[in-house]
């Protein structure tokens, strides 16, 4: 029987350079944990085990894509027909990201509630939480009906459920990214210390860095992932 006639390159190519940028932003990550656990010692110990538990969750995460990156690359080498099939880890990184951003959304949305002045910060973050559950719970239901019959079909199939996720989340990283920046203004504009108004300042610029950062990410994400075509993981390095 003749072997399948596919082109490794919109599958191996994006899976290569995600993992790679993965371990890499898992490398900064360590170092930001390790920073925030030694200068802030006086932070609610919740707050320090959510820290933790985000980078253990990370952990996990790298380590599932680095068993995708293999299972194609080494495990099944110039086995073409295994590119139309998919390993068990697959549908695990949705499924992490989906949850580790839920509990990055909803620590912000706390935030936001509490820094909150009036009812319409305190309706945003009430919206925040809700496309945070609603990203989160689309990403584990579409990754279980996807991983009860793991064939390109079935992905096309539910392509429409992974665009809810992709979407809703960036939907709600937008949403904190202005919140907090609408917050920080505020605070700013009301303080009357040069001092505290210059930190302030630093943390706007923070906030606009990495909000803008997340949400390019986001758009790039969607954007790619809505353009696929065939067999591709073309969405993965976004």
């Amino acid at each position: 029987m003749e072997a399948p006639t596919i082109d490794p390159g919109p599958l191996i190519a994006p899976l290569f350079l995600a993992n790679s940028l993965n371990w890499l932003a898992l490398g900064v990550l360590l170092v930001q944990c390790c920073f925030y656990l030694q200068n802030f010692p006086t932070d609610q110990r919740w707050i320090r085990v959510l820290v933790a538990s985000i980078f253990v969750l990370e952990l996990v995460q790298t380590a599932t894509t680095t068993h995708q990156a293999w299972w194609y690359t080494v495990t099944n080498w110039n086995n073409p027909a295994a590119l139309l099939t998919f390993p068990w880890s697959a549908m695990t990184v949705p499924i992490m990201a989906g949850i580790i951003a839920a509990i990055v959304q909803m620590f912000y949305a706390w935030r936001v509630f509490v820094l909150s002045s009036n009812w319409i910060l305190c309706g945003m973050a009430i919206l925040i939480v809700v496309l945070s559950l609603l990203q989160c719970i689309t990403s584990i239901v579409v990754s279980v009906l996807f991983q009860l019959n793991a064939t390109p079909v079935e992905l096309e199939r539910l392509r429409h459920g992974f665009e809810l996720w992709i979407t809703s989340s960036f939907v709600c990283d937008v949403l904190i990214a202005g919140n907090m920046l609408y917050i920080l203004y505020t605070v700013r504009n009301q303080s009357i210390w040069e001092r505290a108004s210059g930190i302030v300042g630093r943390l706007i610029g923070i906030t606009i860095g990495t909000g803008a950062a997340i949400a390019l990410c986001g758009a790039l994400t969607l954007g790619l992932f809505a353009t696929t075509v065939g067999a591709s993981f073309q969405y993965l390095p976004a």
